[in-house]
C-alpha cells in the first residue's frame, strides 16, 4: 500500500516537469514532434499514478476493515469483562464501537499511507525545485514556518473539540438507551433532545475549528506556488515554460506540506477516541474468589 502510493507521488513529478518542456518545445521551437512524444509521456505517467493510487485505496480499504474488526472484537471482550467486574450495563458504550473505532484508522494506516504519500511528495517536488531555481528555496522555507506555526496554535483548540464530541456522542447514546427501556415513565424525548442538542453545539464547535484550520492552511499553500513564480521571475529569464514548471512544482510542494499539517491535525482530534477505545480493551478481568477450604469434621 505504501510502496503503490508513494510511486504514485514520484510517477507525478512527470508532468508537471514535461509540461515546461513541452511549452518550450513548442513557443521556442515550434517542435511539435518532440511535443507530441512529451504528451504522450504526460498522458502515459498520468494514467500509471491513477493506476497506483486506486490499487493502494483498495488496500488501504482492506487494511482499515481488518483493523476495523479486530479492534471491535478485543473492545467486545472487554466490555464483557467491564460488565461482569464492575456491573455496568454498557449503554453508552455503543458509540465507541462505531464513530470511536473509525478514529484509530488515522493514527495507524492514515498515517502509514497518507503520511509517507505526502512526505515524499512534499520532499521530492521540494528537491525538484530547488534543482531548477536554487533560490526559490529561501522563498519557501519562510512560508512553511508561518503555516506551520500558525495551524499548530489552532490545532488544541480543535483537539480537545473532537474529544469533547466524542463525549457528548456517548452521552446521547446512554440517553438513547435509557429513554427506550420499555419500563420508563414517560417518552424521554425532552431528556434526548437536551442530549441531542449537547451533541449539536460540539458538532459546530469542532466543524468551525477544523474549517478555520485547514482552509488557512490551504489559504497559505496557494500562496506558496505565486511566491515562487514572482520570485524566479525577478531573479532571472526563465523560459514561460520553466515558469510553468516552477509553479507546478511549488503547487506540489505546498499541498504536500499542507497534507502532513492536516494529518497533524487529525492525529491531534482523535486522541481522546482512541483513548476511549483502549479503555475498554484493557479492563482487567475480575478476580476470582478465593476457595475456602473447609477441614472435615470427625
Amino acid at each position: 500500500m505504501v510502496a503503490l502510493s508513494v510511486g504514485g507521488v514520484l510517477v507525478g513529478l512527470v508532468p508537471p516537469l514535461a509540461l515546461g518542456v513541452l511549452v518550450n518545445a513548442l513557443v521556442e521551437f515550434g517542435d511539435k514532434r518532440e511535443a507530441a512524444l512529451l504528451s504522450v509521456v504526460i498522458a502515459a505517467a498520468i494514467v500509471v499514478e491513477a493506476t497506483a493510487y486506486i490499487a493502494s485505496d483498495c488496500l488501504y480499504a482492506r487494511n482499515s476493515g481488518r483493523l476495523y474488526r479486530d479492534l471491535r472484537l478485543s473492545m467486545f471482550d472487554g466490555a464483557k469483562r467491564r460488565i461482569t467486574r464492575y456491573g455496568d450495563e454498557g449503554s453508552g458504550v455503543s458509540s465507541r464501537f462505531i464513530s470511536d473505532v473509525e478514529t484509530v484508522e488515522r493514527l495507524t494506516v492514515s498515517v502509514l499511507d497518507v503520511g509517507s504519500m505526502m512526505l515524499v511528495e512534499f520532499g521530492s517536488a521540494l528537491v525538484a525545485l530547488g534543482l531548477l531555481e536554487p533560490l526559490t528555496v529561501p522563498v519557501v522555507v519562510p512560508l512553511f514556518a508561518m503555516t506551520w506555526f500558525v495551524t499548530r496554535r489552532m490545532q488544541e483548540p480543535a483537539a480537545a473539540a473532537g474529544q469533547a464530541r466524542q463525549e457528548e456522542l456517548e452521552g446521547m447514546t446512554e440517553s438513547l438507551a435509557r429513554e427506550l427501556d420499555p419500563s420508563a415513565r414517560d417518552d424521554g424525548r425532552t431528556r434526548f433532545r437536551v442530549a441531542a442538542e449537547r451533541v449539536l453545539s460540539a458538532e459546530v464547535r469542532l466543524g468551525w475549528l477544523q474549517a478555520l484550520n485547514r482552509e488557512g492552511s490551504a489559504g497559505l499553500a496557494k500562496l506558496g506556488p505565486i511566491a515562487v513564480v514572482v520570485a524566479a521571475a525577478f531573479v532571472g529569464s526563465y523560459r514561460a515554460g520553466t515558469l510553468i514548471s516552477l509553479y507546478l512544482l511549488a503547487q506540489r510542494t505546498f499541498w504536500g506540506f499542507d497534507g502532513l499539517v492536516d494529518l497533524s491535525l487529525s492525529m491531534q482530534s482523535v486522541r481522546g477516541a482512541v483513548n476511549r477505545c483502549f479503555e475498554l480493551i484493557d479492563t482487567p478481568a475480575s478476580q476470582p474468589e478465593p476457595v475456602i477450604r473447609r477441614e472435615k469434621v470427625r
